[in-house]
């Protein structure tokens, strides 16, 4: 470290040797641990009249307003707020994405903030999405929330007046 702290640019830092001990695997390479999900909650989202935004550089832009929804799991209960949107974008490549901003009531009152990127595909047996939720929450019960790595799939509400979505946590085990 150079004075004050702060790194020395020219050092080659490497991780703590006992890191490295600990995750060889045989021939001395690093092994990597496998990974596991965990259902975090499943989400019915109902959604408003899409909102044209037009052709844009980016491709074809639509907000979808979403207008409330429950939420229900072993780790997360509540319900969505209707304040939010969706910031739909259909790329020059015909692939739709998601950008989704929502806020969620948990049962207990505590607000989070979601947000959820991610892409569609539209196959025979309908469309679905793979998308990567962010959820900020305040100290205490979920801030867990704010380092957890989620991922989501998603699918349209019979009836096309939502979206159906599943949130999982990804855990090294």
């Amino acid at each position: 470290m150079a004075a004050g702290g702060r790194r020395n640019p020219g050092a080659v830092h490497r991780p703590a040797a006992g890191f490295v001990a600990a995750h060889r695997g045989e021939g001395g390479s690093m092994t990597h641990p496998a990974l596991a999900l965990e259902l975090v909650a499943r989400l019915e989202v109902t959604i408003g009249e899409p909102i044209d935004g037009g052709d844009t550089p980016a491709g074809r832009r639509r907000v979808i307003p979403i207008t409330g929804g429950t939420v229900a799991g072993p780790l997360l209960r509540g319900e969505v707020l209707a304040l939010g949107a969706d910031w739909s974008l259909l790329r020059g490549d015909g692939v739709p994405s998601v950008t989704a901003k929502y806020l969620i009531r948990t049962h207990d009152g505590v607000v989070l903030t979601v947000t959820n990127t991610g892409t569609i595909t539209v196959g025979p047996g309908g469309a679905s999405g793979l998308t990567t939720p962010k959820i900020e929450a305040p100290a205490g019960e979920y801030a867990w929330l704010n380092d957890a790595v989620l991922v989501g799939t998603l699918v349209p509400l019979a009836g096309g007046g939502g979206v159906s979505l599943e949130f999982h946590r990804v855990q090294a085990g």
